[in-house]
């Protein structure tokens, strides 16, 4: 079985496929979503993106089912808001129509993002998912050309390694 762990976006989402059975990284990309280009963000464009997503997955997965794992944008309190939060409707509705549209899905399951990297600096954090992959998984990493976008790529990485249990912080014992 496979797991497919998603870092929604409006452009772009990011994607990691894990095999559940070894808890190992099959792949990692970032689908573009097509359609807004210059247009305001719609349910057009909420399709456009979940049909990318779809595409990326189908050779990848073919007709197997797979679990799915998708963030879930939340809404925090005002001195913890960053950006427009009006973004977070349009995001929902990326995350409502991924959900919906992705198949053959077994299972589908979400997360809030403190729930899965708590409050620990984004720059940090990707280091710490990097540090839980062996070097075959990070050959598997598609990055796109445009490093400030590439944090979405190492997102959908972490979501699932915490879904398979693999990014929990080490913990050091004294004798």
């Amino acid at each position: 079985m496979k797991l497919v762990a998603i870092d929604p976006g409006l452009r772009h989402c990011g994607v990691a496929l894990f095999d559940v059975s070894s808890a190992s990284l099959f792949c990692a990309g970032l689908p573009k979503n097509p359609e807004p280009a210059h247009g305001a963000l719609s349910l057009a464009s909420w399709v456009s993106m979940a049909g990318a997503v779809q595409t990326w997955l189908r050779p990848r997965v073919l007709d197997e089912p797979f679990q799915l794992i998708i963030e879930l944008p939340r809404v925090y309190s005002a001195a913890h808001q960053r950006g427009d939060q009006n973004d977070l409707i349009q995001l929902a509705g990326v995350v409502g129509t991924l959900g919906g549209a992705l198949t053959p899905v077994a299972e589908r399951r979400s997360v809030f993002p403190r729930d899965w990297k708590g409050t620990l600096d984004a720059d940090a954090f990707i280091e710490r998912i990097k540090q839980r992959l062996g070097s075959a998984e990070h050959l598997r990493v598609e990055l796109p050309a445009a490093q400030d976008i590439h944090h979405n790529v190492w997102d959908a990485i972490g979501i699932g390694l915490h879904a398979l249990g693999r990014l929990a912080p080490r913990r050091v014992f004294p004798r």
